[in-house]
């Protein structure tokens, strides 16, 4: 019986462990274009667009981050417009959606010699290479809770 006591408080203990306020999920619908020219202003911007999720609505003035995985650092912060209401973000009414992020001017620069920490942590395996860039989006709201994040298949590097 007293097995059963401490079996049954163990499981409560770590249901209200996991009453933690959702991080937002996202995933990559398609990126474009396939090919950036670095050195060219009229073809160095790309576009991503993610499908997203927030179980409690504060997606909102939050950030995306757009890691360049050619090297550690090479991230680019966006800041997040409000989504949901004022009222459905204190309901933690849940939202989902689609967000555009745009990445302008992505120049070149020497790889790094191994995949960046936070890209290898989602799934990037390939080596760094000049001539072409992954991405990965990872989704802050606005209380700070970071989603796990989804990347880009590889993107080209082209000379105009």
């Amino acid at each position: 019986m007293k097995r059963a006591f401490l079996l049954l408080a163990l499981l409560a203990l770590l249901a209200a462990c996991s009453d933690e306020p959702a991080a937002p999920t996202v995933a990559i619908v398609e990126s474009s274009p396939a090919q950036l020219a670095p050195d060219d202003d009229a073809t160095d911007d790309l576009s991503i667009v993610v499908r997203y999720h927030d179980g409690d609505g504060d997606l909102g003035q939050g950030t995306a981050e757009v890691i360049d995985c050619r090297a550690d650092g090479l991230v680019t912060r966006l800041a997040l417009p409000p989504i949901a209401s004022a009222q459905a973000v204190s309901d933690g009414v849940p939202i989902e959606g689609e967000l555009e992020l745009l990445v302008a001017d992505v120049g070149r620069g020497p790889p790094a010699a191994a995949v960046p920490a936070a890209c290898a942590e989602l799934g990037v395996t390939l080596a760094p290479a000049a001539d072409a860039v992954t991405f990965c989006v990872v989704l802050v709201d606005a209380a700070g809770h970071r989603g796990k994040g989804a990347c880009t298949s590889s993107i080209s590097l082209v000379t105009p």
